[in-house]
């Protein structure tokens, strides 16, 4: 007989869908955690907090480009459930502390996963009735053993509720030493008493040299305990190894529910038991979920959204979902957490890690500052802090660990954004300090080489050969300009003059017959490339896109339109790009994908480009353009998107064109104008105050904008401020099905 849910979460997953967020529609019922998880969007359906510290969801693989979260609804078996995964990225690590319920012979090794027999794997079915996910939590039928297995979460403690058959041999595995991507190197297990595991997985992989913490109690005692190190199975208690796993079995009777609560520690075992004392001891499996859907209600209904129809709402929904998911909580309850190789304790703030910000720096990071300031405030001073303990500002960090993949020095425009916004708490000295630094540091990236820092600084430009060095020109000249921002604002007037140079090193590139970023030498001469050959454009830009780059410089785009002769000829160069075909012959990289012409979606630094025809005079442009990304590449399927979501900034850049604005340059407080696909949206800001944006007659006819008011005055510029969205204003509207070619001109 189907093994059905708690009556509570049942109305939670059946719950009707209306047309708005209403207080008698429950918001969670728009969030669905299995989009992305086919296709390469990478993202994962499992249990998660608001920004939590354990993201508890299934895995079945750990190796290959489908599976950089462990999960991928290709698979049609599981291995089980780990603690930690990332969402949406280009590669991964993780999947710490693997737990697997069984019944009958123990098995110690997860099999083959096209022989799931072989291992203690189990089938599982994508059907509805036999999996589900929600905000929080993730539920599925393991077909082998007749178990259905639920998860939720509290922010650093897994809550498991397994449903067993009838059986003497019921069984929970602990397999620390899997990982997704990385490798284990040592393994602790041990049965401290009838009721309580505890142990630890020390690896080394895209997060560097690690220990995860972990300690786990049953709600009944368990009768047996089996371990396994080097291929031995024995009845020790303890074990200590590169591959240790421990086993416990106890009966249950026919639909016995069993829960199991894991908390996690990167810092040591009693830190793992901190958290579990704090988060675990007292609650419920039922009251963690209450609690969990409750965090997810307060951050999702910052942003009332009134959608044309459920698929966009379950969309839009999503996207601040999978937004929310990371930056990651990083520190145990006492304040102490691992960065850089040592333990520190967090004085006054919430240490965080999992910073994607070559990604989210372009939309992620501007939308929180409008709700989520001591979140920002607490990552700026996360980031600050790995300069004052003896570092540098991370390029990406992952548990602690900058693996310097990617590109500049992107954690420069978050803390200045910031500082730029007048957000509390941030020490702009200090902060402008780290910033300088890292602004010079000749680092090596892990997935583009050398940063070419110092060439820059010496020729103005970064030059090839170094790999994507007109990318790194155009980036860095992005963040020094964010830098001389913050050095003006606090009356440091030289290093403002200097950075403010700086900012405009990106025009040694350009090549003004064409419009393109182009390599140079270190001699100043332009390369040679085929632009029909990926093979021959890829060594100069990440990512291969030099349209992408081509229009990356959000901080001067007007004075590229007028080096290129007036916005008349600028917006025949976006046309061009748009309207070319793509005819290209080589290998184009992965992440070079959701064409539309030259312009590709998948990659995020063209995101800003299409907000461009605001700035060149042909705003009216925009809309069509929206639309045809939207349409083309976003949906409320498992395969949903072009590309991999990066921790949420392809959900955001989505959720910014249904507003009908976007943050082209982040430290500049301005939200560009694009076109609305929405009739309405409220944001309850960190001020708390509401700001509005109506657009009553939109439609997918009516996508022009004719007028905008502000606060019921006409709006003749082509942006808002984030003042005026902080204060609380209402933006109105009045939307046609003819386009007003002079909008904002």
């Amino acid at each position: 007989m189907k093994l059905f849910l708690n009556s509570v979460l049942c109305a939670l997953l059946i719950c009707s869908c209306t047309t708005n967020t209403s207080k008698t529609t429950d918001v969670l019922s728009y969030v669905d955690p299995f989009i992305g998880t086919a296709g390469i969007v990478h993202t994962f359906p499992g249990a998660t907090a608001p920004f939590g510290m354990v993201q508890l969801s299934p895995d079945g693989d750990t190796k290959g480009w489908n599976w950089c979260s462990g999960y991928h609804t290709s698979d049609d078996n599981i291995m089980g459930f780990s603690h930690t995964h990332l969402s949406g990225t280009g590669w991964s690590d993780l999947g710490d502390i693997l737990v697997m319920p069984t019944v009958g012979p123990i098995q110690f090794m997860p099999g083959a996963k096209n022989d799931p027999d072989a291992g203690y794997r189990s089938r599982i079915s994508h059907d509805a009735d036999k999996e589900k996910a929600s905000a929080g939590y993730y539920s599925v039928d393991l077909l082998d053993y007749h178990i259905l297995a639920e998860l939720t979460v509290s922010p650093r403690v897994g809550f498991h509720r397994y449903t067993f058959p009838k059986s003497d041999q019921s069984n929970i595995l602990f397999d620390p030493t899997h990982k997704i991507f990385g490798h284990t190197v040592e393994s602790y297990v041990k049965a401290v008493d009838d009721t309580t595991i505890e142990g630890y997985s020390k690896s080394d992989g895209w997060g560097g040299l690690r220990t995860t913490y972990f300690v786990a109690q049953l709600s009944k005692p368990f009768k047996t305990v089996t371990s396994y190190t080097a291929g031995k199975i024995s009845k020790a208690q303890e074990q200590l190894s590169k591959d240790a796993k421990i086993a416990i079995t106890f009966p249950t009777n026919d639909k016995e529910s069993v829960t199991l609560k894991v908390a996690i520690s990167m810092v040591d075992m009693a830190g793992a038991h901190k958290n579990f004392e704090s988060e675990a001891r007292k609650a419920s499996f039922d009251e963690a979920l209450a609690n969990v859907q409750e965090q997810w209600k307060e951050k999702l209904h910052k942003y009332e959204l009134e959608g044309t129809d459920n698929k966009q709402m379950r969309m839009l929904y999503t996207d601040l979902y999978h937004m929310m998911i990371q930056p990651n909580l990083f520190q145990d309850v006492d304040g102490r957490y691992w960065a850089q190789g040592k333990i520190h304790t967090a004085n006054d703030f919430v240490n965080y890690s999992t910073f994607s910000f070559w990604d989210t720096f372009r939309a992620v990071h501007p939308l929180f500052t409008l709700t989520e300031h001591k979140l920002t405030r607490d990552i700026v001073r996360s980031l600050v802090s790995r300069y004052v303990d003896g570092g540098e500002l991370p390029l990406w960090e992952l548990c602690g660990y900058d693996n310097t993949c990617m590109i500049s020095y992107p954690a420069v425009s978050v803390i200045s954004d910031a500082i730029l916004k007048d957000i509390k708490g941030i020490d702009a000295e200090k902060a402008l300090e780290a910033m300088i630094a890292v602004s010079n540091y000749d680092y090596v990236s892990s997935s583009d080489g050398l940063s070419g820092v110092e060439a820059y600084n010496k020729l103005g430009y970064v030059p090839a050969p170094i790999p994507a060095s007109v990318s790194k020109t155009a980036e860095n000249s992005y963040h020094d300009w964010c830098i001389a921002q913050v050095a003006k604002k606090l009356g440091k007037d030289s290093i403002a003059n200097l950075y403010t140079q700086r900012s405009m090193r990106f025009m040694a590139h350009l090549d003004r017959k064409s419009g393109l970023l182009l390599p140079k030498d270190s001699l100043g001469r332009f390369v040679e490339m085929d632009m029909r050959d990926w093979e021959s454009l890829r060594p100069h830009y990440i990512s291969g896109n030099i349209w992408a780059y081509s229009y990356f410089y959000p901080h001067a785009v007007e004075q590229v339109i007028q080096a290129m002769g007036g916005k008349e000829n600028y917006v025949a160069s976006m046309d061009k790009t748009l309207n070319t075909p793509l005819d290209m012959k080589g290998e184009q990289h992965v992440d070079i994908s959701g064409f539309f012409g030259l312009y590709g979606h998948g990659d995020e630094p063209g995101h800003q480009f299409l907000y461009l025809y605001n700035k060149a005079g042909a705003a009216w442009k925009i809309a069509d353009a929206i639309h045809l990304v939207v349409d083309s590449a976003y949906d409320d399927a498992r395969n949903s998107m072009s590309n991999n979501d990066d921790c949420g900034q392809m959900s955001c850049w989505q959720l910014f064109a249904a507003l009908g604005f976007y943050p082209v340059c982040p430290g500049d407080g301005q939200y560009v104008i694009g076109a609305p696909m929405l009739k309405k949206a409220k944001i309850h800001t960190a001020n708390g105050t509401t700001f509005t944006m109506l657009a009553p007659n939109y439609s997918d006819k009516n996508r022009y904008i004719q007028s905008a008011q502000l606060n019921g005055k006409p709006l003749t510029r082509g942006y808002i401020t984030y003042q005026e969205i902080m204060s609380g204003a209402t933006l109105e509207f009045e939307m046609s099905d003819q386009p007003n070619k002079q909008l904002f001109n």
